[in-house]
């Protein structure tokens, strides 16, 4: 018997920027496959779908967004191999069930929702036995306990491991904190943490070294969810760094309440941490109080600054779109980042995501924009599916105004200097190395090995070659190498900074108002009864609360939040 993982993503700018990584869930769950089957994965980026070997069963994994592309790749191989099984998991299948548009995946065979490490084996027991075609088209199975997780199959990965820029190694699962617009925390069991075997971590890490692989993603919905793992878990990276004289790069997510451990940021740096993806989601503190992210709260300022003086890079999840977002909420954010030396940024506008509970509030409002034709719901940086309080012609021209103020180089210079000033003045710097987790070079191979992305590099080029560009470019290096010796680790805040620069204004350059898919609440809707509409209803409580969602605090900041709107008559 032969298994197939096919990891086929919906390859467009938003989620290619020339930095592939293995596809963790194709090797993870090989690991659960019985010995006596054989296994293969294929990389859809790195070769042709339609070279692909016969097998017995083809297992696909992806999110909304990459739905057109699996089922273009699905349609060919079945149509090659029309006796094959052809099954589907992942997170787009927990989406879709949300939404009530789980059929639209029913050209599969079967559908897996959650966890696959146990109904996966099951599966191909059924299926050697001949019994599979019996079992129901959609297989939902319980949270699998990760502590309980097993090595990925790095006999599978070792041939296609120089191919990638990196490796992501998962760290754990779950966030014990309550944003409303999450729909991670909302799954069963996940809004606390669940962490991995630390030696299971570590060998995973070892066995990438061995392989030439120095740049990781450790995935986690946040990595300081359970602190005291992560200490220990940090600590057994610098131990094995020492032995192993390794010098590594890592990123990952966690929250912005990491400022108030200065020992584990210290820990964090000497093991190789170099970028941290932290939601900071909005400048406006009542904006924070809807969303029910009360860690960020009256903190923002002086814990990003306190984050970056260690040396660390934040790249920022921030959102336009909130009930409470001021008219100011454009300038301020450009403002924050300017003031606070923020070298990554790529906003997006609120999206109301299946299974939350701002999906439900806006659903019970009649804000929720449901379309009966659409294949579920897709993350788009312009794009909505929320009615806005505000209106969609200001949010649109105060994004573009955004885009035009981010992209202009004086501001650009201004923010990359801040940075290198927080580095440099409050003593916290640790270094980790050179070039860090931004690597140029193995980020120029991969550019120059693939056609899309050498396209993709000249464009960055042909952006920054106007003079006041090019000069912000040089002086920008000048600035961190004139400190190099002694804070190495900015040639990593440069490079991101050029990245991220560079991202935006490729992404975001010329787009008019007709590009935006925004929508607004009517004229005549009554915000006197937002306060109400905060409250969910009973079914939808009792069902987030048996799989452990906190729904009931969520919701009661964000009442604060709406009585508030509401009592100022915006």
């Amino acid at each position: 018997m032969k298994i197939t993982f096919v990891h086929a993503p919906e390859d467009y700018y938003d989620q290619n920027y020339g930095t592939q990584f293995a596809p963790l869930w194709a090797f993870y769950l090989a690991a659960y496959v019985p010995a006596n089957w054989e296994v293969e994965v294929v990389d859809c980026r790195l070769e042709k779908a339609a070279n692909c070997k016969k097998a017995d069963v083809f297992a696909f994994s992806g999110i909304n967004q990459d739905y057109n592309s699996m089922s273009k790749v699905h349609k060919l191989l079945k149509a090659k191999y029309p006796e094959s099984t052809f099954i589907v998991g992942g997170p787009i299948t927990w989406s879709f069930k949300q939404e009530k548009k789980i059929e639209t995946l029913f050209e599969y065979d079967h559908v897996f929702v959650l966890d696959g490490e146990e109904a996966l084996p099951q599966f191909l027991a059924s299926y050697e036995n001949g019994t599979h075609k019996k079992l129901e088209k959609v297989i939902e199975s319980p949270r699998y306990p990760f502590s309980q997780a097993k090595q990925i199959r790095f006999d599978l990965i070792k041939d296609k491991a120089s191919q990638y820029y990196g490796a992501i190694v998962e760290a754990s699962r779950g966030c014990p904190f309550l944003c409303e617009f999450c729909d991670i925390r909302v799954l069963p069991s996940n809004n606390q943490t669940n962490v991995k075997s630390i030696p299971l971590f570590i060998s995973e890490i070892d066995a990438y070294y061995k392989l030439g692989i120095t740049n990781f993603q450790i995935a986690s919905d946040n990595f300081i969810g359970k602190s005291g793992w992560a200490e220990a878990c940090v600590d057994a990276l610098i131990e094995w760094k020492e032995k192993n004289k390794a010098q590594i790069s890592l990123f990952t997510w966690l929250t912005i309440n990491i400022y108030k451990n200065t020992e584990l940021m210290t820990k964090m740096r000497k093991a190789g941490f170099s970028i941290l993806f932290i939601g900071i989601e909005s400048v406006n503190s009542n904006s924070l109080l809807e969303t029910a992210k009360v860690q960020n709260l009256n903190v923002l300022e002086d814990a990003v600054k306190i984050v970056h003086s260690h040396g660390f890079i934040i790249a920022p999840g921030l959102i336009f779109g909130f009930d409470s977002d001021p008219t100011t909420i454009f300038d301020d954010t450009l403002k924050f980042i300017d003031e606070t030396g923020i070298v990554g940024a790529d906003p997006s506008f609120l999206m109301a995501l299946a299974g939350t509970p701002l999906y439900e509030r806006m659903r019970k409002s009649g804000r929720l924009i449901e379309r009966k034709d659409e294949r579920g719901i897709e993350r788009k940086k312009v794009s909505t599916n929320i009615r806005y309080l505000q209106n969609s012609d200001f949010l649109a021209h105060g994004f573009m105004k955004f885009v035009a103020g981010f992209i202009d180089p004086k501001f650009q210079l201004r923010r990359l200097k801040s940075h290198i000033a927080l580095v440099m003045e409050k003593g916290n710097y640790i270094a980790v190395g050179k070039t860090g987790y931004a690597n140029p070079w193995i980020y120029l191979r991969n550019q120059i090995g693939n056609l899309g992305n050498l396209k993709m590099m000249m464009q960055r080029l042909f952006f920054l070659a106007r003079p006041d560009r090019l000069y912000t470019t040089f002086y920008g290096l000048y600035l961190v190498k004139r400190q190099a010796s002694k804070y190495p680790d900015l040639t990593t805040s440069y490079f991101y900074w050029l990245y991220s620069w560079t991202n935006m204004a490729l992404k975001y350059q010329g787009v008019t108002v007709k590009d935006f898919g925004l929508h607004s609440v009517p004229s005549d809707f009554n915000r006197s009864q937002l306060l109400n509409q905060a409250e969910l209803s009973e079914e939808v409580r009792s069902k987030m609360k048996t799989d452990g969602v906190k729904v009931d605090i969520q919701t009661s900041y964000t009442k604060k939040a709406m009585e508030k709107l509401v009592a100022e008559g915006k």
